[in-house]
């Protein structure tokens, strides 16, 4: 059941991105009342600044490339504790 709702919404057809054709934004009500003007110009302004999906994959790479570097020098660091505790015991 949806009662009450009254929301203004923006719709910015030219988002300059290749992925993504459209962006839709909810303007907030206590901003309802500004110039129409302003508001586009505010639309265009956070579209144009939005990374996008490009973003989410370079920190996809970011972190994989991250995770293999912590594995491998905790897999180093396990060998030499492992070597040193062995020539203690000898």
């Amino acid at each position: 059941m949806i009662k009450g709702v009254n929301r203004q919404i923006i719709e910015v057809i030219d988002t300059g991105n290749e992925y993504f054709e459209r962006a839709l934004l909810v303007v907030r009500p206590r901003f309802s009342d500004v110039e129409p003007g302003r508001l586009h110009e505010e639309a265009q302004r956070v579209v144009r600044g939005a990374e996008g999906y490009t973003g989410l994959r370079w920190n996809r790479r970011l972190r994989r490339r991250q995770a293999f570097a912590f594995g491998g020098l905790t897999g180093l660091f396990g060998m030499l504790a492992g070597a040193l505790i062995m020539a203690l015991v000898r």
